[in-house]
């Protein structure tokens, strides 16, 4: 109990014998006005979503003041539409993955398609991954309701498996609707684990049943999907972070075009992410190294994108073996011998990408305001002779 002033005990008997003589009465302090209090109170994730709402750039729906309804905008894809579709994919995984709600504080209740046009396989891929993880979370009660939805997102969702990964079935689901006629084969999702490197290989059976053909050089490719594979509990999910075993999965998709020859694979983890992952590790000495070399300033060391390139183009991982570390170097060996492709990184708020193009290579990396959780990793190639 705080101690007492002589001023403030003066104070007190003072207005003791006041009342008491009934010359003053206690007045209590006012309370503050509602509108001067925060409704969602220290609820930090309601007060983003309040904020994002505010501006515009939050399509969202609240009913009964708490159950939020997250309506994705017509176009979804990480290369024209990056910000509006990292922002929407933030967005679920704030409000499906909280461990404690307060009595005012957002809930999502929904996530609705309606209005979706057009969906990239690589925001279909990590669309699917946040959904399923919200699925996860409340125990396979996720039901989609496609009475609504666009004919050409409902068939390619369709085809890529997005419904297998749920125990509900879907609602509204009609036979008749009509999808434009597409020249792109997809492959179906793969769900893993930390460990399920043999997954590799499915995905190679299935991509070489959409492209019927066989794919030169595609042990690079196998070498650097297993990597991928094997560095989600080696690097995305640390020993000491906050993830669950139920948690720590990768997904894995695919597409062939077969007008323009151009495979796809994408492979996406909902870990730390790279630029996390890589100044604790025992790779920290040769990223500073690196970074002195490349005369990068000290103000823009800690960005996402500089440390995805430092990523690529440093062959040795935080676990110090000599056999590791090279899954990427594979994975861009694999587009440098067909001499036309690319592979892009995204990770928190960092893009890296390398195109080659009739066997010129150039690179960029790029900053944004958004991030996007976990690493996505897409790979392009061309395979005409």
């Amino acid at each position: 109990m705080k101690k007492l002033s002589i001023k403030q005990w003066k104070r007190d008997v003072k207005n003791g014998i006041l009342h008491r003589q009934g010359q003053t009465k206690w007045q209590r302090k006012p309370r503050k006005k509602a509108s001067n209090r925060n409704p969602r109170g220290n609820d930090h994730v309601s007060q983003w979503i309040d904020t994002k709402k505010a501006t515009g750039k939050l399509n969202i729906t609240i009913i009964k003041k708490r159950h939020v309804t997250i309506n994705l905008p017509e176009n979804m894809n990480f290369n024209e539409d990056y910000e509006a579709t990292a922002l929407y994919m933030t967005a679920i995984r704030k409000l499906s993955t909280r461990r404690k709600t307060s009595h005012a504080g957002y809930k999502l209740n929904r996530v609705n398609l309606d209005n979706l046009k057009e969906l990239s396989t690589s925001a279909a891929l990590v669309l699917t991954a946040e959904l399923s993880k919200w699925d996860d979370a409340i125990r396979q009660n996720v039901q989609p309701n496609v009475s609504n939805w666009n004919p050409n997102i409902l068939k390619k969702l369709k085809e890529l498996g997005f419904f297998n990964l749920f125990t509900q079935s879907p609602t509204g689901l009609r036979q008749n609707q009509e999808a434009e006629a597409s020249s792109v084969n997809l492959v179906k999702y793969i769900k893993g684990r930390s460990g399920d490197n043999d997954k590799a290989r499915t995905l190679k059976e299935q991509i070489l049943a959409v492209v019927d053909d066989e794919i030169d050089k595609w042990t690079n490719l196998h070498a650097g999907l297993t990597e991928a594979i094997t560095n989600v509990s080696h690097h995305a999910y640390p020993v000491n972070s906050y993830f669950s075993e139920n948690n720590k999965n990768w997904y894995m998709s695919g597409s062939y075009n077969r007008d323009t020859k151009e495979l796809k694979v994408v492979f996406y983890d909902q870990g730390i992410g790279i630029p996390k992952s890589l100044p604790n590790s025992r790779v920290k000495e040769k990223i500073l190294s690196w970074l002195s070399k490349m005369q990068i300033p000290a103000a823009d060391r800690k960005r996402d994108e500089v440390l995805l390139r430092a990523a690529v183009q440093i062959s040795r991982t935080s676990t110090g073996a000599a056999d590791r570390g090279k899954g990427l170097q594979d994975l861009t060996e694999f587009i440098r011998q067909r001499q036309e492709g690319y592979m892009s990184i995204l990770s928190l708020r960092g893009l890296y990408k390398l195109t080659v193009k009739g066997g010129n290579e150039k690179t960029k990396s790029v900053y944004f305001k958004n991030k996007l959780n976990g690493t996505l990793i897409i790979w392009s190639v061309t395979l005409k002779n």
